[in-house]
């Protein structure tokens, strides 16, 4: 019974320590989790920063027998209040990520992350009740007599868990490129929500690149990505040549200071960063350059065009419909299976 005492603690205090770090390493990401749970937007920045510090506090609690009993507590009210917030916000119809573990694990709200904090909340109910009954064992001591056998079945299911992880992350993005498609999602669908930092300030949305009630072109590229190099100055040339008739708007990979050479050279305008591929992946821009219509009213209006040519005539088809022309475009028909749908047009082929 030491032994799983012993053994349950430490698996706590891994889970809140991974929790704790990968949520200081994405305070923007955390801080927009924490009010997407509803927490006032005055208060969000501090909930986010103390959140994980609290997470930390227990993980290092549960490690010591002097502070087991404190950090168990500690461990059950956080869940505890991690359950109500994500049984709350499933009762609601919302379905946002969780960001329980930062960048490293996010997925969205669903009866499994429900599950998920009531097994943690039991096993910090296990650990407390036990250390009620009988002085908490050591970790260090409890460890020392093990055996080879104890010492290779640990190994053994640590291994075992993180291959059941990696699986789980496999299936995951099979399941998204599934649903996405390689043509990318289904024409009037709903394009997905997003909220991304600003390369020139502040945080831009979905909806705010939809205000001005024009398609929307989004561009998906990557900062060391050689294709979309070349094709950057033409983006900027379309977005000051178009700005009437659509909004276009890139998506690029990485930090403002992995992006700084190709913005500043270019006097790129509307650029949104996001950190891997997340939005990409949800629109099915997963290479790059990759491009994607939005209709004004926030639905999939185009096929996912891949590639500089791809992408020309796809802004050749929005370009022609924003006009109510009768006829394609001399570049368009360079590819007959690109499609654009915008407010009235039907799909072309």
């Amino acid at each position: 019974m030491l032994l799983i005492i012993v053994l349950v603690r430490i698996a706590l205090s891994v889970v809140f320590s991974l929790a704790g770090v990968t949520k200081l390493m994405d305070q923007p990401g955390t801080r927009e989790a924490v009010k997407n749970f509803g927490a006032p937007n005055a208060i969000a920045p501090a909930v986010a920063f103390v959140l994980p510090f609290i997470e930390l506090a227990i993980a290092v609690g549960l490690l010591f027998s002097e502070t087991t009993v404190v950090s168990s507590i500690a461990g059950i009210l956080l869940l505890g209040l991690f359950v109500i917030a994500i049984s709350v916000n499933l009762a609601r119809g919302r379905t946002h990520d969780c960001h329980c573990f930062g960048q490293l694990y996010s997925r969205p709200l669903g009866w499994p992350t429900l599950l998920r904090n009531i097994i943690f909340m039991l096993g910090a109910g296990f650990v407390l009740w036990q250390a009620a009954l009988a002085a908490s064992p050591k970790i260090v001591s409890t460890l020392a007599t093990l055996s080879a056998a104890g010492w290779t079945a640990i190994a053994m299911a640590v291994a075992g868990m993180l291959a059941v992880f990696l699986y789980l992350q496999q299936r995951h993005r099979k399941a998204l490129a599934a649903a996405v498609g390689p043509e990318g999602l289904p024409i009037d669908s709903i394009a997905p929500d997003f909220e991304l930092p600003a390369y020139h300030g502040g945080k831009k949305s979905l909806a705010q690149l939809l205000d001005h009630g024009k398609p929307l072109l989004l561009l998906f590229t990557n900062p060391h990505c050689g294709p979309c190099v070349v094709l950057f100055k033409e983006i900027k040339e379309w977005q000051d040549a178009h700005q009437d008739k659509l909004t276009i708007a890139l998506i690029s990979r990485g930090t403002i200071k992995e992006n700084f050479v190709n913005v500043a050279r270019n006097g790129l305008g509307e650029v949104l960063l996001q950190k891997e591929r997340e939005i990409g992946e949800k629109y099915g821009g997963l290479a790059t350059p990759t491009g994607v219509v939005v209709s004004p009213d926030g639905r999939i209006a185009s096929r996912v065009a891949a590639g500089a040519d791809e992408i020309r005539n796809l802004l050749s088809n929005v370009l022609g419909n924003a006009n109510g022309s009768s006829h394609h475009h001399p570049a368009a028909t360079e590819n007959p299976e690109q499609e654009f749908v915008g407010e009235t047009a039907q799909p072309t082929h």
